[in-house]
Parts: structure tokens; C-alpha cells; sequence
């Protein structure tokens, strides 16, 4: 690899990466978030009835998380096929098989790691098929589908972005095996397992599938574009992002099964705007995510900002800080309830998910001094991770 392709290649994974550790400190917000007070614990964040504009954008600004890691995701893919010179078909093999290895080890941590860091429980009845189940069924089909030509991957991909919202108001029953595949697909359902024991498919993967596989041809082409090119294109689908997002929000005509209700007063109608449907991930909210982060990664596709440099090494190591910052959100909020005063048998682990006490909390807006604290307690675990990685001392870390 000459010079001139180094550097090309180390500047976009550096843009890459700062994109992604820009998201882990917002995903860090969001569920810190989960431990705060009053307004922080209802149902709804975005129920405009019900929040503060504190409360809700606070939570909006947290929606990037979910989409920019799929996508990225999908890209990581797509570089690395990119960069693959070997026997195409030896090489689409390769890449099925890890593709189809990782997605199975994302699931597997959801229901088992991951859940644990949310509950502190082994006896809690429900598990919770979120955003890493869904990165890693996304991840499954991406590999079951490399042999398909890549126009269809990309075809197909866009169609489930942009399509899923025509089967909004399809809401099959019967028969079983169709009302749990559907439940997976596109219908946010608590279904049951055995025993005591259900799932709740938070994050329905249609559209993060559809996500993974234009993610993946974005990737093949940004590796193999020109950088002005890649600027230029990257800052047009950013700007034809955010101008469809809001046309089809201001017209209601299309792209979420909930439309914008507009009431005349300013802050309101914004609102209601911006309050589009993530479980799961509608077309209008894929555009209003997306958007932003195009013309960011456009942004810092030559060379990243010096103040992003630590977001480098975040966004190199995702899924353990992910589980990382899990665990360590969760143990200090249970400390920080012990310090507050809360009486141990106050703290029920097998009624109350994550067993935290009635009544603790933080104000709201300690969330993000909070949030900001545990990424610099993970700053040195990231750094040390990350190393190891580059090591590839243990096999696991291809994977995790």
C-alpha cells in the first residue's frame, strides 16, 4: 500500500471512528439518563403531553445512537470487502462466516451479558431484544446474503428503509410462528417463551437490516471513492436527508406511522416534528439521523478536529464499552442510592428491574455531568481494549 493510500485509509477510519465514539457518549447520556428523577423516569420521553423540552430534548439528541451504529456497522463490512484483493468467492465465504459468527455472538450477549448489566438479576422473567440483538441480527442476514449480487443487497436494503412503513397498519395474529416473526420484523411486541419467561423485541430489526445492507455498499464505495468525491456526495445525501425528512414531517404524506400535530405554537410544532417513531426505526426517522451524520462524517473525512481525538479511540471499541458503560452505570447508581441513604431491603432485584429503590434519583440535569464522569472512568479501559485489538493476541476480539 503506498503513502498516499495510508494516510486515505487512516483518515477515514479516523472520521469513522470519532463518528461512532461521538455516539457512545451520547448512548452513555441516554442511559444515564434511566437513573435520574421525577420527569427522567416516565414512560415516554417524547410524549409531548407529558416532558419537559429539557426532558425531551435530552432524549432526542440520543437517537442517533441506534441508526449511526448500524450504519457504520454495515460500512466496517463494506470496507473490509473493499480491501479484500484475494479469490472473490474464497473471500465471500470468509466474510459470510464471520458476519454470521459475530451476529450470532451479538445475540447471544444480548440475552445473557447485556441483560444482566441492565438487571443485576438472574431470576428477571423478561429479556429484552434491543439494539445489540438487533446489530446482531442485521449482521446475520448481511453474511446469509453475500453471496446475492450487490445491487440486490443495496436494493433490498433501501427498500426496507424507506418500504417497511407501508405495513403499519398490518398486524398479523395467526398464525403463531407469523405473529413472532412479525414481532421481530416490524410489530414492537412482548411475546411469550416458556414458563414465566418472555421477550419483548424493542428494537424490530426490518429497518436495521435494511440499514446493514446499504451501510455495507456505502462502505464499498467510500473506500474506493476519490476524498473530494467522497466529501462532495457525502454532504449532498446529508442535505437530501434532512430535506426529505422534513418535507414529508411537515406534509405528513409519509415515513412515520405517527404524523406531526401541529397546535400553532412554536416550540410545540417543533416538537412534533421531530417526534418520530424509533421501535421501530420509521423511514422520517432514519432521514432526520442520518442527516446530521453524513454531513459531520463529510466533515471530518480528511482529517478530524483535535477535540475529537479522544472519540477516536471510544469509537474503535464499541461493544466494549457498550457492555462497559452498562455495568458501570448500573453499579454506580446502586452505590450512589447506598450513599443517598436507601435501606439495603429497599433494593428488589426480582420485582423491580435493576433493583434500584423507590424513589432515588438525580435531577435531571446531573445526567450529563453524570454521563461524562463514567466516560472518563472508561477512558483508560477503552485505551487498553483498543490495544489489545490491535494485538490480535486473543481471537475473541474479532468478534466482540
Amino acid at each position: 500500500m503506498s503513502d498516499v493510500r495510508a494516510h486515505m485509509t487512516a483518515a477515514r477510519f479516523d472520521a469513522i471512528d470519532a463518528l461512532r465514539g461521538l455516539v457512545i457518549v451520547l448512548m452513555v447520556i441516554d442511559h444515564a439518563r434511566e437513573y435520574s428523577a421525577g420527569t427522567g423516569r416516565v414512560a415516554d420521553p417524547m410524549q409531548l403531553s407529558d416532558v419537559t423540552p429539557l426532558l425531551f430534548a435530552m432524549r432526542w439528541i440520543t437517537h442517533f445512537c441506534a441508526p449511526v451504529f448500524t450504519l457504520l456497522a454495515g460500512m466496517s463490512a463494506g470496507f473490509t470487502a473493499a480491501d479484500d484483493h484475494a479469490d472473490p468467492q474464497h473471500s465471500d465465504r470468509g466474510r459470510a462466516a464471520h458476519l454470521i459468527t459475530r451476529g450470532l455472538v451479538l445475540v447471544l450477549l444480548e440475552f445473557t451479558v447485556v441483560h444482566l448489566a441492565w438487571t443485576f438479576s438472574f431470576v428477571w422473567p423478561m429479556r429484552y431484544a434491543q439494539v445489540i440483538w438487533g446489530l446482531g441480527v442485521s449482521m446475520i442476514v448481511l453474511g446469509v446474503l453475500q453471496h446475492t449480487p450487490r445491487l440486490f443487497r443495496l436494493l433490498l436494503g433501501v427498500a426496507c428503509v424507506a418500504g417497511h412503513n407501508l405495513l403499519d397498519s398490518w398486524h398479523p395474529t395467526e398464525p403463531a410462528l407469523l405473529h413472532w416473526l412479525w414481532a421481530v420484523l416490524h410489530d414492537r411486541q412482548v411475546m411469550p417463551l416458556w414458563g414465566d419467561l418472555t421477550v419483548r423485541t424493542s428494537y424490530p430489526v426490518l429497518p436495521m437490516i435494511g440499514l446493514m445492507l446499504v451501510g455495507e455498499a456505502v462502505g464499498r464505495w467510500y473506500a474506493r471513492t476519490a476524498p473530494e468525491t467522497r466529501v462532495m456526495w457525502l454532504t449532498r445525501a446529508g442535505a437530501l436527508c434532512l430535506s426529505l425528512f422534513l418535507v414529508l414531517r411537515l406534509t405528513n404524506v409519509y415515513g412515520d406511522p405517527h404524523d406531526a400535530v401541529f397546535t400553532g405554537q412554536a416550540l410545540h410544532d417543533a416538537m412534533a416534528v421531530l417526534n418520530v417513531t424509533k421501535y421501530p426505526m420509521s423511514f422520517a426517522f432514519v432521514l432526520m439521523t442520518l442527516g446530521p451524520a453524513l454531513l459531520l462524517l463529510a466533515r471530518w473525512d480528511q482529517a478530524i478536529p483535535r477535540w475529537a481525538a479522544p472519540l477516536r479511540t471510544l469509537g474503535s471499541v464499541p461493544m466494549f464499552l457498550y457492555i462497559a458503560h452498562l455495568y458501570l452505570l448500573h453499579a454506580t447508581a446502586l452505590l450512589w442510592a447506598v450513599l443517598d441513604g436507601a435501606a439495603l431491603e429497599t433494593f428488589d432485584f426480582r420485582t423491580t428491574i435493576g433493583g434500584m429503590p423507590a424513589g432515588f434519583g438525580f435531577p435531571l440535569w446531573v445526567t450529563i455531568p453524570y454521563a461524562l464522569v463514567i466516560v472518563l472512568l472508561l477512558w483508560k479501559p477503552a485505551q487498553w481494549y483498543a490495544a489489545l485489538r490491535r494485538s490480535k493476541r486473543y481471537a475473541f476480539t474479532r468478534f466482540v
